[in-house]
C-alpha cells in the first residue's frame, strides 16, 4: 500500500491550515507544516495502523485518527521542523486498500461536529 485519497472536506482543511500558517507565521512555517502534512499522509498510506494511530469507531465505523505530532521527527525540511503541530488526521482504510483522508482538524475542535454522518 502507499496511496491515499483526500476528501473534498480534507482538501479544504489543508488549504485553510496552510493559509492560516502562512498568515500567522510566514512562508517558511507554511512550508514546514505542508511538509509535515504530506509526510504524515504518506506514512499512514504506508502503515495505516502505525504507532500513534487510534481506532475511532465511537465517532464513525472504521474511522481512525493520527495526530501530526507523531510524524514531526520524520518531516525533514531545510528550515527545521514544526515545533508544536496541532492537527489530527481522520481517515479510514477503503475497500481497495487506499487510505481515505476524511478530515484534518485542529486538536481543540469538537470532532463530532465536523465529521460526516456515515
Amino acid at each position: 500500500m502507499s496511496q491515499y485519497r483526500i476528501s473534498n472536506s480534507a482538501r479544504a482543511d489543508i488549504v485553510d491550515i496552510l493559509r492560516t500558517s502562512q498568515t500567522k507565521f510566514g512562508d517558511l512555517a507554511r512550508q514546514r507544516y505542508q511538509t509535515l502534512i504530506l509526510t504524515a499522509l504518506q506514512a499512514l498510506a504506508d502503515t495505516p495502523y502505525r504507532i500513534g494511530s487510534h481506532d475511532r469507531d465511537e465517532l464513525a465505523p472504521g474511522l481512525r485518527s493520527y495526530h501530526l505530532v507523531y510524524s514531526r521527527q520524520q518531516a525533514k525540511h531545510p528550515h527545521g521542523t514544526v515545533r508544536s503541530p496541532r492537527h489530527v488526521v481522520f481517515y479510514r482504510l477503503a475497500n481497495d486498500d487506499v487510505i481515505e483522508v476524511v478530515r484534518l482538524l485542529h486538536d481543540a475542535m469538537e470532532v463530532q461536529l465536523h465529521l460526516p454522518n456515515d
